[in-house]
């Protein structure tokens, strides 16, 4: 069986859209692919995501910012927004046949009071959300979405972001 094909997508796709392009397929290398846009991207990965990906021995150079024109052609199994602006502007100008859409909101790190210790947190939710959407392999695709963006939502609230 192919793997599932995810695309995260936040606005400027240099930081929770690359962290998750490469943590999907580093956790689960036979049973998830992945890929990132942004509506307006940022040309080049932010620096500390890479060092975050870098100090997990998470391969990253791999990774770029590029636009929804460089995914759009490819057959997602289910689109992540990780975002709110991007869940509620662009994101519904992409899409592929049949793919699944969800949310797994998270804060901006860049733009966080504690820029490093935001990636570092933003990761890890990231990394639960994958291994409960993993773990419900026998569900229905957009069950398991489901379950995701739940435990994001939980993960969201409990972290205090300030």
């Amino acid at each position: 069986m192919p793997p599932l094909r995810l695309l995260f997508v936040c606005t400027g796709n240099s930081a929770r859209s690359l962290l998750a392009e490469a943590l999907a397929p580093h956790l689960f290398p036979e049973h998830l692919a992945a890929g990132s846009a942004g509506s307006h991207p940022a040309g080049q990965p932010h620096p500390l995501a890479m060092e975050t990906l870098k100090n997990h021995g998470v391969p990253h150079g791999h990774l770029n910012s590029k636009g929804f024109e460089a995914v759009q052609d490819e057959p997602w199994d289910v689109i992540v927004t990780l975002c709110d602006a991007a869940q509620a502007g662009p994101c519904p100008q992409l899409s592929a046949p049949g793919a699944i859409t969800t949310h797994w909101g998270f804060p901006d790190p860049p733009a966080a009071k504690d820029p490093e210790g935001c990636f570092e947190r933003v990761r890890g939710g990231i990394e639960q959300c994958l291994r409960i959407f993993m773990a419900q392999a026998d569900r229905p695709l957009a069950e398991r979405a489901k379950a995701a963006a739940a435990v994001a939502e939980r993960f969201c609230l409990a972290e205090n972001w300030a």
